[in-house]
């Protein structure tokens, strides 16, 4: 039985580098199950009421009004809540923004995920800077306003991170099957252009070639083969409006033989050519942030 897909196809609009939003469940949900996954972009959540708990670098740890999580791109993660009311304020960052804000700004450590727990001063500024970003975002998701909100609200819950120390008691270690593969998968997001092949990926993660290809199709919920070109169409889509880079040496990059094949497959898997989206990420007016209920 194929286990459920570990990476989540999460792709900001296009030109977009900051998305935000308040996600609610009323009294009457469900519980939500676990779902270890991963993305290219980078998440911060602000807790505001539930009850449940995440997965986070190898931790599972209580999860508890208010608390505030960091994962940054393809950083294994899930959550899970009991049912009833549930609420919290999401915040995804593209990997470029966020090597960015690593560069200007190092003490925050972007690299790494962090759980916080905010005191009740925290949690007003929290709250405040949130209702200003929803706000700000919804009149012109590029603004600057939203750029340098987003930016304090990463300061702000840099902040309320705790240290082990006072993990203690709450956490305890949870091992997932794609940690086998985290050798192959970190090894392709450092080359992405490399001309990997099955038998390379297997001996990172100390595997057979057919014991690693059945693995990988059981944890990813793909094939290895499907897994690095749709990795890669995904990188080059954020180069295409982010640059001006020619899309031939974009696709070169990518590792895509010619630019015919990336061409062919890039418009299969976004329903455009790269020019045309190119141009479509570049001039027109971006989608309004959702604010979703259930």
């Amino acid at each position: 039985m194929p286990l459920r897909h570990l990476c989540e196809p999460v792709e900001l609009a296009a030109g977009t580098h900051v998305w935000a939003e308040r996600v609610k469940h009323g009294p009457d949900a469900p519980g939500l199950d676990r779902f270890p996954h991963y993305h290219s972009v980078a998440e911060l959540v602000i807790f505001e009421s539930g009850k449940g708990s995440f997965w986070l670098d190898g931790e599972e740890t209580t999860l508890e009004p208010q608390s505030v999580v960091y994962v940054p791109p393809m950083c294994s993660h899930d959550y899970a809540f009991s049912p009833g009311e549930k609420s919290w304020v999401l915040l995804q960052l593209d990997a470029d923004t966020v090597e960015a804000l690593s560069q200007t700004l190092p003490e925050l450590d972007l690299g790494y995920p962090f759980y916080g727990l905010p005191s009740p001063q925290q949690t007003k500024q929290l709250n405040t800077l949130c209702d200003l970003l929803l706000e700000a975002s919804q009149t012109n998701a590029q603004s600057a306003i939203v750029a340098r909100t987003a930016e304090l609200i990463l300061w702000a819950a840099h902040a309320t991170r705790v240290s082990p120390a006072h993990m203690h008691g709450k956490s305890q270690h949870v091992t997932l099957p794609v940690d086998r593969l985290r050798p192959a998968l970190e090894a392709l997001r450092a080359q992405p252009g490399k001309d990997w092949t099955l038998e390379q990926m297997a001996s990172l993660c100390h595997m057979s070639a057919s014991y690693f290809s059945r693995r990988f199709a059981e944890i990813m919920g793909m094939s290895l083969t499907a897994y690095i070109r749709i990795y890669r169409l995904q990188l080059a889509a954020r180069r295409l409006v982010q640059g001006r880079d020619p899309i031939g040496i974009i696709s070169q990059d990518a590792g895509f033989s010619s630019p015919a094949h990336f061409a062919f497959q890039f418009k299969q898997r976004f329903g455009l050519t790269p020019r045309a989206y190119r141009q479509a990420g570049q001039t027109r007016r971006l989608p309004q942030p959702i604010r979703t209920s259930a």
